[in-house]
């Protein structure tokens, strides 16, 4: 098979279209999805520059990519999870409410509590689920800025945690809260944001900073920021 054929063959079968490869999805209120714009999806192209880019470091010609850094990461809300576990058709309805509905000529015949498993196993049998005694109230206000790289598309356990996840990245300034999160080999990756983050539709932590140029506040990304300075304030 010559070199020409090959690579036909191979495009084909990687599909340049194919899904978004997801690295890591989570919840406890919020997740890391670490992923690239720019070379979502495997293709055919996307293998040949990971392969240069890999036999480039092997080299010394060139730097492992910052992987660690938030630029590169996307979080995952609960209810792009909630999405994501329907679209896939995890508890198996999408077969039962298709006859249905084909019965029916009409959605008339969908019983209510239809996605009640769905739920249920999102909250019950998750393990990114983390129920809380809820004896002191300040844990509510920490649970619900929690956010992790632990779980089901992600780091599956402790001992897969590296020292380099867990030590603080300079672009979690004003992100991720430096101080917050458990004292055990999680530390690092199961983390808390920072007050007055919020989360983009384009899963992009946002956080105000502000322009002294313009001196006014304005809303910010890691990426935006990743050539940038930034200061504590005076």
């Amino acid at each position: 098979m010559s070199a020409a054929n090959y690579l036909e063959l191979l495009d084909g079968l990687l599909n340049k279209r194919a899904a978004p490869n997801i690295r890591q999805v989570d919840t406890g209120g919020t997740g890391y999805l670490g992923t690239d714009d720019e070379h979502t999806g495997i293709g055919l192209d996307n293998v040949l520059k990971s392969t240069s880019k890999l036999l480039a470091i092997n080299r010394g010609h060139a730097m492992p990519d910052d992987r660690n850094a938030l630029r590169f990461q996307r979080a995952v809300t609960p209810d792009k999870l909630m999405a994501e576990r329907l679209t896939l058709d995890v508890t198996k309805n999408r077969r039962s409410l298709v006859r249905l509905a084909a019965r029916h000529k009409s959605l008339a015949g969908v019983p209510p509590f239809i996605f009640d498993k769905d739920v249920e196993s999102a909250f019950v049998s998750n393990p990114l689920a983390s129920p809380l005694e809820e004896i002191n109230p300040l844990a509510l206000v920490t649970q619900n800025r929690r956010i992790t790289r632990m779980g089901p598309g992600g780091i599956g356990s402790d001992e897969a945690v590296t020292p380099d996840m867990q030590d603080i990245h300079a672009s979690q300034f004003g992100f991720i809260c430096p101080i917050s999160g458990p004292e055990s080999s999680r530390a690092g990756v199961d983390a808390r944001l920072s007050t007055g983050v919020r989360i983009g539709d384009d899963g992009k932590l946002y956080q105000k900073f502000l322009n002294r140029r313009l001196n006014r506040y304005e809303w910010k990304s890691p990426e935006d920021l990743a050539d940038a300075v930034v200061a504590f304030p005076e």
